[in-house]
């Protein structure tokens, strides 16, 4: 029944649980019933030492259990004499704990660094002050039960079972799930112990709810705003549209550009957009208002792409001019890097993290330090690179390549291609992916085959071929917040939003100019 599972450890994991769940009469019956202590006597009066601060009798008690390695051992006594030179601290017994430093913790042998940080403690004008620079909580604080969770590292598992190792085993079999489960999209989906996790496929916004139309050429870039609420498609018809996707409905067309634009960006508060791609300028609009704000006019070539500040205040343009802008809304470069000739760039949230892509087949990873690039490092595709989106935590690229057509997903830290995707068709046209879902478990690009192509990301496994655009899907954009929503762009003039099948109305609903 038991099958590989060992009834002495699954009783001791019970016994555990029990008492974590303050199931303690039930322990004792269970206890007795088994015949199979939870611990040794000895572990169990090692713990109450280190709990009384009874060091001496810790330390016996530790150096008593066998199967210890002996620099397991070292390391024990180093966290338990340290905590008991902390405790002296607080207390303001100077003297006291300067000789705990001196005759037991130095002969130990162990961290150096560690000494330094401890005796550099002694020099504090204040008890929070040793608080805050240890790290350390103090005797009334958590301190003495972290010391026991420390402790546990060089003790073998099978005398001190490690804390919580029920609860433990339980989330590594939900993180096993989770990972086997191809549509899996929500950190707060839900897990039972009484049945394996596997997400309904339904749950994937896969059906046409809205088609939106209004734009009279192809429909090159879509954005939705940081809220979720408004979308911005930009058009070779020289004209930005922002829809409201509550009701579907334009709020807004941008017009009046001597050139067609490629690329749109909006500010961390929504309340402003800026449009470029194609000429050497920028257009800050209010795109609720439909208002001209500024005209940013330094770079000498097309400028590709764009990206706002947390502050709201700048932002960084990269153009075909090799050279990277830092601006004030208000007009002013404040800085100016050379760079490769940048097809599209990406920034982290806060602000510190940016990601470029070039002309020369080159992804560029920039950390940003007081309106300063540091460059990190480069990663060189074989193929020309047409589209980057950058993962939450700044960690991952995800980028389009032609030639073969695939979609490629690097490790910026290790810079490392961790992940590939392959089905869409790219030879010829620009083509624009993004990441989805909450967990950003999905990888989402168009294609020139007039589809749209939805992966697993961890699992690289192709999920759907979206079918509905009758020219080439140029763009894909995940909405931020809300249902599980997202819109295609494409050759054929219109923009589709997929969302769940139970919000279609009538079909394939048209919202027209």
């Amino acid at each position: 029944m038991l099958g590989r599972v060992k009834k002495e450890e699954l009783v001791r994991l019970i016994l555990q649980s029990l008492n974590d769940l303050g199931y303690r009469d039930a322990a004792e019956t269970l206890q007795k019933d088994a015949g199979i202590p939870l611990e040794s006597d000895t572990v169990t009066r090692l713990r109450q030492g280190i709990l009384t601060g009874d060091w001496p009798l810790a330390e016996s008690l530790l150096t008593s259990l066998s199967g210890i390695q002996t620099n397991d051992l070292l390391q024990g006594q180093f966290l338990i004499r340290q905590q008991k030179f902390l405790e002296l601290l607080e207390a303001e017994k100077t003297m006291k704990a300067l000789q705990v430093l001196r005759n037991e913790l130095t002969p130990l042998g162990q961290s150096i660094e560690r000494l330094h940080q401890l005796s550099s403690l002694i020099f504090c004008s204040s008890v929070e002050d040793i608080k805050s620079q240890a790290q350390w909580d103090g005797i009334n604080g958590t301190s003495r039960q972290q010391l026991l969770v420390d402790l546990q590292k060089y003790i073998p598992p099978s005398i001190m079972i490690p804390n919580e190792r029920l609860l433990s085993l339980i989330n590594q079999a939900y993180e096993w799930q989770r990972r086997g489960c191809l549509y899996h999209s929500d950190s707060t989906a839900d897990f039972s112990l009484f049945s394996d996790h596997v997400c309904d496929k339904s749950l994937f916004p896969s059906s046409t709810i809205r088609i939106l139309e209004g734009h009279t050429d192809e429909v090159w870039h879509l954005s939705f705003s940081n809220s979720g609420r408004y979308l911005t498609s930009v058009s070779k018809d020289k004209t930005c549209i922002i829809w409201d996707m509550t009701t579907f409905e334009k709020v807004q067309i941008l017009s009046g550009q001597d050139e067609c634009a490629s690329y749109c960006a909006w500010s961390p508060d929504d309340s402003k957009l800026l449009v470029c791609g194609v000429d050497t300028s920028l257009v800050l609009w209010d795109p609720l208002n439909g208002k001209l704000l500024h005209t940013y006019t330094e770079h000498k070539d097309q400028v590709t792409s764009c990206v706002w500040l947390p502050d709201g205040e700048h932002f960084i343009s990269g153009a075909c001019d090799t050279s990277l802008c830092l601006w004030h809304i208000d007009g002013r470069i404040q800085n100016r890097w050379s760079a490769h000739r940048t097809v599209d760039m990406k920034v982290t949230s806060d602000g510190k993290r940016l990601v470029t892509i070039s002309f020369d087949k080159c992804i560029g990873i920039y950390d940003l330090v007081d309106f300063e690039l540091i460059d990190i490092g480069k990663i060189s595709e074989n193929e020309m690179i047409t589209s980057l989106t950058i993962t939450k935590d700044g960690k991952y690229a995800l980028t389009n390549v032609q030639d073969p057509p695939e979609l490629h997903l690097w490790d910026l830290d290790e810079q490392q291609l961790v992940r590939k995707y392959s089905g869409q068709k790219q030879k010829s046209f620009v083509i624009r992916s993004t990441l989805g879902g909450n967990d950003e478990s999905f990888v989402l690009s168009g294609s020139e085959d007039n589809c749209v192509y939805v992966w697993s990301r961890e699992h690289q496994t192709l999920l759907e071929v979206l079918e509905g655009h009758t020219g080439t899907v140029n763009c894909v954009s995940w909405c931020p917040v809300g249902l599980p929503k997202f819109a295609s762009a494409s050759d054929d003039k219109t923009i589709r939003i997929w969302g769940l099948p139970c919000e279609t109305q009538n079909g394939q609903d048209k919202i027209h100019v």
